[in-house]
């Protein structure tokens, strides 16, 4: 077996080589550190010499896809960063490489952003896989850290923060930046989730020193939206609110449409808390310029829920309808649907009905919400029974192969234990050897002792 797989990595390790030899122009090389500050610019780039495309070796497009993939992902534009991993990884098909598994993340990203998390997660174990085939420790910890992102969405809370506890100890020892940043910002994520703000702050504080360090702008703007949150479910409002205000500071300075949008809904919904409710809808209405650019069907449902929620606190009710209606109308969009907001929205419906003293119809809404309860937690449990049986088929194939072990174990005791009666035979053999060897000398020399002394006695007679 480690023969084969030295041969299979041996094989992998050629053709990446093979797949790098192709020289990539110093100009894309060069965006690998731009992206990150200044991704706008970057795609500018890229734009401007896709004539040049075409003419590339499948190497060079392999890594212009790749590249391409990553500056979607930080403008927000996920279907397309899908449509560029998936041309890169049909270039990449014959190949196993630290540029196939960085391509395996992209576009599970892109589909984790859709809300995608089955197909995302699969792309990243697979990523994983091969990263963990290469023996590339940081794109191992990178493709863990995005599993346990999915776990979380899933609910799968405690084996997300086992995961990210692991993770985060063999980044402390490998002491890379950019892994540091990421991991302490999810971990930071993660325990806010959990309600565990303050550990949730530690964290996320340390993620914001690092992205400010490395000068990836887009990524420190999401941990100040998270900072942000976290403050807000510890009721700490003011600092909430300064903290979205950074955001929005950083998000105008980079021109980030996206993360304008998130800066202004975090504001909105903040006010809405603090019960200042005619800023709030100022600054969803603000939010609702950039949503356009924003390619999610779940951003467009929760932002239209968002909007009735601060029409309902101003006694608004036909306008609070018509945001649920539209909350519905994206909710039938072609895309997984985010079951707990579409929960939300069928009882604010119920609500909203019950107050303009339409009862059956509000009856006939909180009865969709009920039936639509039962189902998710029929579908959480059934999610839970399948993890149940996965952990038990893992525990009963570690129990034999544990029996195995000792099975093996025990013939290999048997073994010594034959051989060790065997070498004691052969001590036996060898003492008794000796010992008849002794005994044979001694009889020797009291004959040959006897036989001298019956000559001299023979000598000595009188003639």
């Amino acid at each position: 077996m480690k023969i084969c797989r030295y041969l299979l990595l041996l094989l992998s390790l050629s053709m990446a080589f093979l797949l790098r030899a192709e020289p990539i122009p110093d100009w894309l090389q060069e965006l690998d550190s731009l992206k990150h500050r200044q991704p706008e610019q970057s795609l500018a780039i890229l734009t401007a010499r896709q004539p040049e495309f075409s003419s590339q070796p499948d190497a060079v497009k392999a890594y212009w896809l790749r590249q391409q993939a990553a500056l979607y992902s930080a403008l927000g534009r996920h279907q397309q960063q899908q449509q560029a991993a998936r041309q890169a990884l049909e270039l990449l098909q014959d190949t196993e490489s630290a540029l196939k598994v960085e391509v395996w993340y992209e576009l599970g990203y892109a589909l984790e952003m859709q809300v995608q998390l089955t197909e995302a997660l699969s792309h990243y174990q697979q990523g994983t896989a091969l990263a963990t085939l290469l023996d590339n420790e940081k794109l191992i910890l990178r493709g863990q850290i995005n599993q346990a992102a999915i776990m979380s969405e899933q609910n799968n809370d405690q084996q997300a923060l086992t995961l990210l506890k692991d993770v985060y100890q063999r980044a402390e020892l490998l002491q890379d930046p950019e892994v540091l940043a990421e991991v302490n910002a999810q971990l930071g994520l993660m325990y806010s989730s959990l309600a565990f703000e303050d550990d949730a702050l530690e964290f996320l504080q340390r993620a914001l020193v690092l992205y400010q360090q490395l000068g990836w702008v887009k990524n420190e703007i999401a941990v100040l939206f998270n900072l942000a949150r976290t403050y807000s479910y510890q009721e700490n409002y003011q600092q909430a609110l300064d903290h979205f205000n950074q955001m929005l500071q950083r998000s105008l300075a980079a021109n980030d449409s996206v993360n304008l949008y998130h800066a202004y809904l975090g504001l909105a919904i903040t006010s809405a808390e603090m019960s200042r409710t005619g800023a709030a809808l100022g600054y969803i209405e603000k939010a609702e310029q950039y949503l356009a650019n924003l390619q999610s069907s779940y951003h467009v449902q929760s932002h239209h829920y968002e909007k009735a929620l601060i029409y309902r606190d101003l006694e608004q009710t036909s306008l609070a309808m018509q945001q649920v209606m539209l909350a519905e109308q994206a909710s039938r969009q072609p895309a997984e649907q985010a079951d707990h907001v579409a929960l939300a929205i069928k009882l604010l419906r119920a609500e909203l009905l019950a107050q303009q003293d339409q009862y059956q119809k509000a009856y006939f809404a909180l009865h969709d919400f009920i039936d639509g309860f039962q189902q998710l937690r029929n579908k959480e449990n059934e999610l839970a029974l399948e993890q149940i049986r996965l952990e038990f088929d893992s525990e009963r194939q570690q129990v034999r192969t544990s029996l195995l072990e000792a099975e093996n174990e025990l013939k290999a005791l048997r073994l010594q234990e034959v051989e060790r009666k065997r070498q004691i035979q052969l001590l036996w053999l060898g003492i008794l050897g000796c010992t008849t060897l002794i005994l044979l000398g001694i009889v020797l020399w009291q004959f040959t002792r006897r036989a001298g002394k019956t000559r001299r006695e023979k000598t000595d007679l009188p003639l």
